[in-house]
């Protein structure tokens, strides 16, 4: 049986490098990788755009023969002039069972975050979980909180095969062994106006919950996911537990073709043997 290919994708609403949004570029790009299932971040649903039939989401998963479900983060905010639900969403060539949206720890002044859980039923019969996030971009002390928040939901799987993948935007300590203090030259270097890149927690912190770093335990070639016109740091993520890890055969970020466009964030594939 081939393996089961899983991605990971933050696509920025649809927008690329140069400001245009274009939901088939994107499309492509997905449908490239040959992905099974696939974890989006930053999506708004549903919302009308004038070059797509019916929600864009929609009309993806239809283009690539998939189902879909979609979890919001915020219930209303304006996107291409009308008001939309925004937050992450799945696709998935295989039936989807179930699926729930699950809030995070909220943090005072800070942008309201989600976890979404999906039930999938693969060719192997064996029905497993998978969870896509999207942490905040500014603090990491409030990425801890909702990390630390999902985790009180991914529990529950416990001793049973699952995912979470995401944007968290936390970066992997592993990833810089051996620098001294690379956080705030990193930070400098990306020059966005409010985006703090503070010592990591939230990555230790789902490692001692048990799970494995799919990129850094069979990471192949550049691992660096954002920005793709400048790729700096290492945020986009899909963890397996520990437990469960001897499924993972490969990880890659896909940035071939229109990869390098079609957003600011790159892909991440993984290969599991299922």
């Amino acid at each position: 049986m081939p393996p089961l290919r899983v991605l990971t994708y933050n696509v920025h609403h649809w927008q690329g490098t140069e400001g245009q949004v274009d939901v088939a570029r994107v499309t492509g790009v997905i449908r490239a990788t040959e992905a099974d299932i696939v974890a989006l971040n930053e999506v708004y649903h549903p919302v009308s755009l004038p070059e797509v039939e019916g929600p864009p989401l929609a009309a993806m998963a239809h283009s690539l023969g998939m189902e879909y479900a979609f979890g919001p983060a915020l219930p209303q905010k304006t996107f291409a002039g009308s008001e939309a639900s925004y937050g992450n969403a799945l696709l998935s060539r295989y039936p989807i069972l179930a699926y729930a949206t699950h809030r995070l720890t909220p943090v005072e002044g800070r942008e309201p975050r989600s976890l979404l859980e999906v039930r999938v039923l693969p060719p192997s019969g064996k029905a497993f979980t998978l969870y896509v996030t999207h942490l905040d971009y500014k603090s990491e002390e409030t990425r801890l909180a909702q990390a630390s928040g999902l985790l009180l939901w991914t529990g529950r799987d416990r001793g049973r095969l699952h995912l979470l993948l995401g944007d968290l935007n936390a970066l992997a300590p592993g990833d810089y062994a051996g620098q001294q203090e690379p956080w705030p030259a990193l930070e400098a270097a990306i020059g966005e106006p409010g985006r703090r890149l503070d010592e990591p927690r939230v990555v230790p912190r789902l490692l001692r919950a048990g799970y494995v770093d799919a990129f850094a335990a069979r990471g192949q070639g550049a691992g660096e996911t954002y920005s793709t016109t400048r790729p700096l740091v290492r945020i986009d993520y899909i963890f397996i537990p520990e437990a469960e890890h001897e499924v993972l055969r490969s990880c890659q970020r896909w940035d071939a073709g229109a990869a390098r466009v079609a957003s600011d964030h790159f892909p991440v594939l993984a290969e599991l043997d299922l």
